[in-house]
Order: structure tokens, then sequence, then C-alpha cells
């Protein structure tokens, strides 16, 4: 009886151990494959070295470049020519590009190129360069179930992955997404702006305003002599518009003959002058505006500037004679 009690005890320790093995081998097969599947695609070094980008558009625009040019981007034109480009949009594709990982597994091999849109002529593509030297290509194809995700393959290896997010935001877009089409760099505000000027070049008047203390608000001195108090509001909306203005496109051109000239104190940026024309652009009358020292033009409509140039209540309104 005693015999009979320890063979079972003993095979119940060994059916234990079994089972504990083998939960063991599974788990540590899970791990394996959740490690894989954090592992980077890419070699994440190489992100705060690299120094241009190539990525896709449209079909009919093609590729665009992307140049670094020291703390920003340039969109590259041609061999002559750069505009500058979104800082926060070409730093969220290079974020996506190396935050991919080995999510998922779907195969091996140019055969299950078509199946998931990869193909070269069919696929989304973003080039990642280290002077002037091609380091990788990403091929973004179609997208996962649900649109959670991405298949996407590599110019470094034959395998197919399933992303666990999608990259779609990134392509399809007209070049002039990637542009940064502000006057001023992303995230400027109307308070970094201490004095603006705006000339009449035909008449020779004058609006010229000065904080009374930097980064005041609602606070502006007349600079022109015997002129009234400014309505500091509207002082204060006409920085914030200057901030924030944004062209349409981008003009690569010669000097320009400027109808208004704005003088500009900031202190990110120093001082800054640019000319303004007002030119017929197929039927509509546009702007013109060059920063002194650049080397190209932005491209405005007339209603944005005329709420600068002629604001409204910004000195009191002249009393009415009998």
């Amino acid at each position: 009886m005693k015999y009979k009690t320890k063979i079972i005890s003993l095979s119940a320790v060994i059916v234990i151990l079994a089972a504990t093995y083998l939960m063991g081998g599974l788990f540590t097969a899970q791990k394996a494959v959740e490690k894989k599947a954090m592992e980077p695609l890419f070699d994440l070094a190489l992100k705060d070295t690299l120094t241009s980008v190539r990525v896709s558009t449209t079909p009919e625009a093609g590729i665009v470049t992307i140049e670094k040019a020291g703390n920003d981007w340039v969109i590259r034109i041609d061999e002559n020519v750069t505009y500058p480009a979104s800082k926060i949009r070409v730093n969220s594709l290079i974020t996506s590009v190396f935050d991919v990982t080995k999510f998922k597994l779907m195969g091996r091999g140019e055969k299950y190129w078509s199946e998931f849109e990869l193909e070269p002529d069919r696929a989304d593509t973003v080039e990642i360069l280290k002077d002037g030297q091609s380091m990788f290509t990403l091929y973004v194809g179609k997208e996962g179930p649900g649109g959670k995700g991405d298949y996407v393959r590599s110019s470094l290896t034959n395998e197919i992955y399933l992303t666990d997010a999608t990259m779609q935001r990134h392509f399809g877009q007209d070049p002039r997404y990637w542009f940064n089409m502000r006057l001023f760099p992303e995230g400027y505000t109307g308070e970094d702006i201490f004095a603006f000027t705006f000339i009449d070049m035909n008449s020779d008047a004058k609006i010229s305003l000065k904080r009374e203390a930097q980064g005041k608000l609602g606070k502006w001195i007349n600079l022109v002599p015997d002129a009234p108090e400014p309505n500091g509001k509207v002082a204060d909306a006409i920085a914030d518009n200057l901030a924030l203005l944004e062209a349409v496109n981008f003009v690569n051109g010669a000097d320009i003959i400027p109808n208004v000239v704005v003088e500009l104190d900031t202190g990110k940026l120093g001082h800054m002058t640019i000319d303004c024309q007002k030119i017929e652009d197929e039927g509509q009358y546009v702007y013109l505006l060059k920063k002194r020292g650049d080397s190209y033009m932005y491209l405005i409509q007339e209603d944005k500037l005329k709420r600068l140039f002629q604001p409204e209540g910004l000195f009191p309104a002249p009393s009415k004679t009998e």
C-alpha cells in the first residue's frame, strides 16, 4: 500500500515537473516572439546622423528630396534652389520610419510583393541618406486589417512585416505639404515680435509701434511723432497675424519693387526687413514678399495682408466736426 502511494506521489511530481517545463518553454517561446516583435527594423543610431530624406508624394510629382540645413530642413528643388521645409512634418516622418519594428512577419521574398502592394512602382517609399549615400529604403504597401498598420519591406532584407501603426498620412501628399510656407519658424508667436513698422512706399505713410516692455501684452507705444496712442489689443492681433502669416506658394526670382516695406524687431530672429510688392496674377491681386537675405519669395493672397496694412480700430476714430 505504501509502495503504491509512493508511485502515485512520484507520478504526480513528474506530471507537475513536466507541465512546469512545458509551460516554461511556452512562456520562453512567447517572450522570444514578443522580443522579436519589438526589434526596430532599422539602426536607431542612424536617426541622429542622417542628412537627407527622399519621400514619395503624388504619382504626378514623384519624389521630394528633403535635406538637413543646420537645425532645420529644406526642400531641394534643383541644384541651386531650396525652400524651407516643415520641421514638424519632416521629424514626424523620420520618427515614423525609425519606429517601425518587426511587429509581425508576413513572408519572405519577392513572390509576396504584389499581394501586399509592395512592388517598386506601387509602394510608397522613404529613402534615408547620409552624406549623399543611401542607407536604406522603406517600402510601404497597403494598409493592414482595419487600417491599424501597413505592410512594409526594407531594401536591407527580403522580409515583409505588418507594422503596428499606419504611416499613410505621410504619403500621397502634394509636395507643398512638406513646405514651411510661414514667414516665421513653426512655433513662433506674436509675443516674439517687439516692434513693427509698415511703410507705404507710394505715400510715405507709416505705422510704427513698439511694445512698452518685451513680452508685455496690450501695451504699445506709437513711434511716429505726435501720433495717437494705439489700441493695444489690435496691435497684439497684428503681431499675431504677422507671426502666423502663411503663403500659398514659393516663387524663385530676382529682387522686387516694393509697394510696402515691413520692418520687424524680434528676439529670436533679430531685425528683419520684408519687401512687399502687389501684382496681378490670373486676374487677382496678390503680394510677393521677400525677406532681405533670402533667395526666394512668398506668394501671399491680398486679403491676408489688407488686415495688416489697413488695420481697423488700431487708432481712435477721428472726431466728427460740425
